[in-house]
């Protein structure tokens, strides 16, 4: 099958689409497929970044011309090189720009919202749907996909306020690399981070954004520490250091460690994020609203890396996290159950040990290879679609 994967942002840009587009370009590959990545910027800038697969990536454009050249360059790639399927990351801008060449040239689409394009929080002001202009090309790029996936059930619910097709939404979850989390231990990298070999301590990844709940969880540290000194709290992500001046109004220098961005992907020698998540006494994800997560890429993570997942009880979270099972699940913005709940995990081996069993035995499910042949599956049914549409429309005509 010839696959085109169709973003406006990809690697090295670290976010979770860019992340979930370069695991799926690698497992469709090795089930056999031609796989290409197309539609970011970057032609130049990025033209030393090397993948296992094709990227093609267009010049940047002035803001007024982006929109319709975006659209002719993807129109010219799928006329020279052919494709079977496009599948747009995003509504939009990608699965609108997409939808516009599937209706020009009846090529099948699939588009897989990740979180913003799709959800609203309209208290903070998130979601894009929250401008109308917007809203309105998500809605026709919906209606013209051949099939739509839901990465959790939280997406799924917005697909269905945002009026998508009911029989053409599939679900299909996010994956994790198994194997990173099979490579010998490298505990020095952790000491070079500062982290002691008695410290215990908790770990979240995420870009900062006051949805992923950062703030309730440095509140919550403060009282873990009343009763566990040695814990600590480490936060990975890009823009973290604005979290400073709360953690030293909580005094917690050196009790919170803002590490900011790592390497998301390991190298030839060494995986420091891989190494945090395998030293963790368990993952924290504080989402402080439905919406605030779709399937959270360091949730499934941390779950390989057989840890125990304390989490506010919000979608994407509640898909995978079973309480008292794989982790622990607490009301959204309430710190003191978050502490309590770290505290749980801190102090009781026997339970934190187990948990983070069953979380390794349920991430288990969502290696790559398992997700990539249930795009697979999708991307045959949006082609029977596209034919049977086409076909009727022959025979209209």
């Amino acid at each position: 099958m010839n696959i085109a994967l169709y973003v406006n942002s990809f690697l090295p840009n670290v976010g979770g689409r860019e992340l979930v587009v370069h695991q799926l370009a690698r497992a469709l590959q090795g089930l056999g497929h031609e796989v290409r990545v197309l539609g970011a910027s970057g032609w130049w800038r990025n033209a030393g970044v090397r993948t296992e697969y094709p990227v093609h990536r267009y010049p940047g454009l002035g803001r007024v011309l982006q929109g319709p050249v975006r659209v002719a360059q993807l129109g010219l790639d799928v006329a020279l090189r052919g494709c079977d399927v496009i599948h747009a990351h995003a509504t939009y801008p990608a699965g609108y720009r997409a939808s516009l060449i599937k209706h020009m040239r009846r090529v099948p689409l699939v588009i897989t919202p990740h979180g913003a394009d799709i959800h609203v929080i309209p208290e903070l002001g998130h979601g894009l749907r929250l401008r109308p202009h917007l809203r309105d090309k998500i809605g026709q790029a919906l209606h013209r996909a051949d099939a739509i996936t839901a990465i959790s059930e939280a997406i799924e619910v917005s697909l269905h306020d945002a009026g998508a097709p009911r029989e053409r939404i599939y679900r299909v979850p996010n994956g994790v690399d198994l194997e990173r989390f099979r490579r010998p231990r490298r505990p020095d990298l952790l000491s070079r981070l500062g982290l002691a070999p008695e410290d215990k301590f908790l770990l979240s990844v995420g870009n900062y954004n006051p949805r992923k709940g950062h703030e309730v969880a440095v509140a919550a540290m403060a009282r873990v520490i009343e009763h566990e000194p040695r814990a600590r709290l480490v936060i990975v992500g890009r823009d973290t250091a604005v979290l400073a001046d709360l953690v030293a109004r909580h005094g917690l220098q050196g009790r919170v460690l803002l590490l900011g961005p790592l390497p998301p992907l390991p190298s030839a020698e060494e995986d420091v994020l891989a190494e945090l998540y395998r030293g963790a006494q368990a993952y924290v994800s504080a989402g402080v609203s439905e919406g605030a997560e779709g399937l959270s890429l360091a949730v499934l993570d941390a779950m390989a890396a057989a840890k125990p997942v304390v989490a506010s009880a919000i979608s994407g979270n509640r898909d995978v996290v079973r309480h008292g099972d794989n982790g622990l699940l607490v009301p959204p913005r309430d710190e003191v159950a978050l502490a309590e709940a770290m505290l749980r995990v801190l102090r009781d081996d026997d339970a934190r040990a187990a948990m983070g069993q069953a979380a390794q035995r349920h991430a288990a499910g969502y290696s790559w290879r398992v997700i990539a042949e249930r795009y697979v599956e999708v991307y045959e049914r949006a082609m029977v679609r596209s034919a049977r549409v086409a076909r009727t429309r022959a025979n209209i005509g």
